[in-house]
């Protein structure tokens, strides 16, 4: 083992999971598509500190990292947008905001303080009071758009993605949840909502970069 995961749930509303990593030994993540947007505080091997924003994810990527490093992940509900990051603008890309001091980084011309693996509600608190952080009702479901059309703009909008590549991906985790707890791949299949093992085994391999044999190599879900 090369890399030790911990995460939880939390009671806020636009914060989906907060995860926490350390790296043990060097090696290589398999960063998948999970419906989320991130914030990821990660600490060197110095003890300096780095904030790193991605957008929603359509493909898997294999992300290195250095042993002696560990990160906080704040991933954010699909709903949840930053104004000053357009969600297309992130998809399937990164970038590292400025670093203040050892303690505080910027973000949409505020300065907050890097979170740790237990305030991270705090950090969400103080973004949606400088009101640059938002959420968006059609995409949460609050608010019923009155067509189609709006309510695909609010989600591209929002997240950069198709309502429909949304729902693949979470089919996709709910299929991968079910293979780690040892369902068979046929029966995996059927109660995610596949039409049947092939189906199951080509969506993986596009949005997971994984077979039903090796589930386990998903993490973050």
């Amino acid at each position: 083992m090369t890399q030790i995961h911990k995460s939880r749930k939390s009671t806020h509303p636009l914060i989906e999971t907060v995860w926490r990593s350390k790296n043990i030994a060097d090696g290589t993540y398999l960063a998948t598509p999970d419906k989320s947007w991130d914030l990821i505080a990660i600490t060197h091997q110095d003890g300096s500190r780095q904030m790193m924003l991605t957008g929603q994810a359509t493909k898997p990527a294999y992300v290195p990292y250095v042993a002696g490093t560990s990160s906080v992940v704040i991933s954010f509900v699909p709903s949840a947008y930053l104004p000053s990051h357009p969600g297309v603008s992130l998809v399937d890309s990164f970038e590292f905001l400025p670093t203040v001091d050892k303690d505080h980084f910027q973000l949409a011309e505020h300065i907050f303080a890097f979170p740790s693996f237990d305030n991270a509600e705090e950090l969400v608190e103080q973004m949606l009071m400088q009101g640059i952080l938002k959420n968006d009702p059609v995409v949460d479901g609050t608010f019923q758009a009155h067509s189609d059309r709006t309510k695909q703009r609010h989600y591209t909008e929002t997240t950069g993605m198709s309502r429909k590549s949304l729902e693949q991906i979470e089919r996709a985790q709910q299929a991968v949840i079910l293979l780690q707890k040892g369902k068979r791949p046929a029966d995996a299949a059927v109660d995610s909502g596949y039409s049947d093992q092939p189906h199951l085994t080509k969506s993986l391999k596009k949005i997971m970069g994984i077979s039903p044999t090796n589930p386990d190599d998903v993490h973050k879900l």
